[in-house]
């Protein structure tokens, strides 16, 4: 089944999405400029993302083997923002990168590693990942407007700081139950 994700600028099409765990740029679009602060560009209202699957992840039987799904990010956005993966059930299920930071129209995909467990013995009910993001200072030496490379920072995933979504600002989430077919 493909999915078509409208948005003002381009059509996203799942068929077409890559697999492999790195980030895709488009050079496109050119990053919003700006000349605030740190402490005013958290203030700043944070701009959707879209996920796909776009309501919630469905593992298939057999549960008794591990299994990896993967999750596209994307940043509908204009601004970079950072963002962070939670699960209810921390020891079954690992997100791959669990963080990271994404610049304006970027995508990742995640891996999402389901291990092995009997349903029948554990309780499946409310497990749920939720995507945590907010927006971000720009890296070091952005200018107000800068067109974003085709290819990413390297350093984008080791940019990641905790503290952006401690201080005061504005953090957004969006939760995708999970759902077994046993």
């Amino acid at each position: 089944m493909a999915i078509l994700l409208i948005t003002r600028d381009r059509i996203l099409n799942s068929n077409t999405s890559s697999t492999a765990l790195n980030h895709h740029t488009s050079n496109t679009h050119k990053a919003c400029p700006t000349t605030a602060t740190t402490t005013a560009m958290a203030q700043l209202p944070t701009e959707d993302i879209a996920t796909m699957p776009t309501q919630k992840v469905v593992f298939n039987a057999p549960l008794d083997n591990k299994v990896i799904y993967y999750i596209r990010l994307i940043n509908l956005g204009t601004k970079r923002i950072g963002y962070a993966f939670k699960t209810t059930k921390p020891k079954r299920i690992n997100m791959n990168p669990p963080n990271g930071v994404l610049g304006p129209k970027e995508s990742v995909n995640v891996a999402m590693e389901r291990d092995a467990f009997d349903p029948g013995s554990e309780d499946t009910k409310g497990d749920r990942v939720t995507v945590e993001w907010t927006n971000t200072p720009d890296p070091p030496g952005a200018t107000a407007v800068q067109e974003w490379s085709s290819t990413p920072e390297p350093a984008a995933a080791t940019a990641f700081k905790q503290e952006w979504f401690e201080r005061d600002g504005m953090v957004r989430r969006k939760n995708l139950p999970i759902e077994y077919n046993v």
